[in-house]
């Protein structure tokens, strides 16, 4: 690498740290102790014309080069051995109420924005962690609780700002560089830097939500009263999540329901009373904002120890015996290994689809807009001898739920159809045509206009197309 006196000249409000600085070590931090790794050089840039002076001091030293937004991803992609454009410092947010948008920095978490929003009656789609970051997430996809009333995030997302991978500092949306923003919609980290987001927001009233736990022997009856929930068809944003996990002493075994309602608690009751009937050990449910519902799973997400997720998909109707030897496969796993449990978890999100289906396959690069709702594995564990069994189970576990209870894609016979998988939560990278199916082609057009040497090619790499 050359002189790093030259990058320091550049980065004038921002910072430059290499191994030995003071906050170094802070900068390699990540949610997932697995996925950190020790940068030749951390740029904490302070605005794009920053992040396109690192970018172009990488390229032209061939260092790997990746952004971190807010860190959580389990699979790396937010830490690299060469440079890691670090976006913390860029979290400014602007609403314009008579719009109803909101402008926002690409190192920006969702707390960030719910800060903001919450008082003002206001919502963004986010994620179902509060300290996820916007960028990862966005770009990706991304689904909440505000999906099924909202579609996806990037379905709401209006323009970005972008730093490509010659230093350019481009606007993109549907009257700007159209293509680059079709691109960044489902595939965005594969394109450049995301410095700011535009996005719709939503008035959004207060919703009844919380914890529902029961033990494990509910489980059939639970699977019934989902099935009836899909049934419903319902139009109105309420949705669920089931889990499959332990209790707090990390040994005992209980599934956990959050139901989210848009509206009062008393027709919340009602129109969850299936689920209510089953008879929970424990019901932590009462009405709060959307704000405070994503910091429901904070416990069970927090950073630190070493993490693993996973993505898997059910159609319905669900069976309960093929859940139940999802959950038996998992519960035997964790038994066996104390101390994994308290932080681990299988999860079905009843996140209703109407939304995300009313947007056509091809309108975005996101190649996920299936008719079936997403399983999501999630690990946590301390001891590093451990990794490569959990990595080897995930894949496992994740393998037995498409083969038992998902939809399945063939990327030889899968034409325009949804991949099956949703790629933000995938901590192994995935072959092209699997992560991104009928819409590679044109993504590869696009790569090779905007990024033809591959910079950008962390994760699920687009790669360029050989003629």
């Amino acid at each position: 690498m050359s002189d790093v006196g030259q990058l320091r000249a550049a980065i004038t409000i921002g910072s430059v740290l290499t191994p030995g600085d003071d906050g170094y070590e802070d900068s390699l931090k990540r949610w997932s102790a697995t996925a950190e790794k020790r940068a030749a050089v951390v740029v904490k840039a302070a605005n794009a014309e920053e992040v396109a002076a690192a970018i172009k001091f990488a390229v032209a030293n061939k260092l790997p080069l990746t952004a971190r937004g807010g860190g959580h991803s389990s699979s790396g992609t937010s830490s690299s051995e060469g440079m890691v454009v670090d976006l913390s410092n860029m979290r400014a947010v602007s609403v314009d109420q008579d719009a109803m948008t909101a402008s926002f920095g690409g190192g920006c978490v969702f707390a960030d924005l719910d800060r903001v929003l919450d008082p003002l009656g206001l919502a963004i789609v986010g994620g179902v962690v509060n300290h996820t970051g916007v960028g990862g997430l966005i770009l990706g996809g991304g689904h909440g609780y505000l999906t099924p009333k909202h579609g996806l995030t990037i379905d709401n997302l209006l323009s970005v700002q972008i730093v490509t991978a010659d230093g350019s500092i481009l606007e993109a949306s549907e009257k700007e560089n159209e293509d680059l923003f079709w691109a960044v919609r489902g595939a965005g980290v594969q394109f450049g830097v995301v410095t700011r987001f535009t996005s719709r927001i939503h008035k959004q009233g207060e919703v009844w939500s919380g914890a529902l736990v029961f033990t494990p022997d509910k489980l059939p009856d639970l699977v019934a009263a989902v099935n009836d929930f899909h049934n419903k068809d319902n139009r109105d944003g309420h949705c669920l999540t089931m889990g499959i996990g332990y209790g707090p002493d990390g040994t005992s075994r209980v599934l956990t329901v959050s139901p989210f309602y848009q509206g009062p608690v008393d027709d919340a009751r009602k129109f969850f009373s299936k689920i209510l009937d089953i008879g929970p050990i424990i019901d932590m449910t009462t009405m709060m904002t959307v704000g405070q519902v994503n910091q429901l799973l904070n416990p069970l997400a927090y950073h630190g120890i070493r993490r693993l997720m996973g993505s898997g998909n059910a159609v319905m109707p669900l069976d309960a015996a093929t859940l139940q030897s999802t959950a038996d496969k998992f519960w035997s796993f964790c038994d066996a290994r104390p101390g994994v449990g308290a932080q681990s978890a299988v999860a079905v999100e009843f996140f209703p689809t109407h939304k995300i289906l009313e947007v056509p396959h091809d309108a975005t690069a996101y190649s996920n807009r299936g008719d079936y709702y997403d399983v999501v594995t999630m690990f946590g564990w301390t001891d590093e001898a451990r990794d490569g069994e959990l990595r080897a189970f995930n894949r496992e576990l994740v393998a037995h739920i498409r083969d038992t209870l998902g939809y399945k894609y063939n990327a030889r016979e899968g034409g325009d159809a949804p991949v099956g998988r949703y790629i933000n939560l995938e901590t192994d990278p995935v072959k092209p045509e699997d992560a991104y199916g009928a819409n590679l082609k044109r993504l590869r057009v696009v790569k090779r206009k905007f990024d033809p040497e591959n910079v950008f090619h962390k994760w699920h790499g687009v790669n360029v197309e050989v003629e």
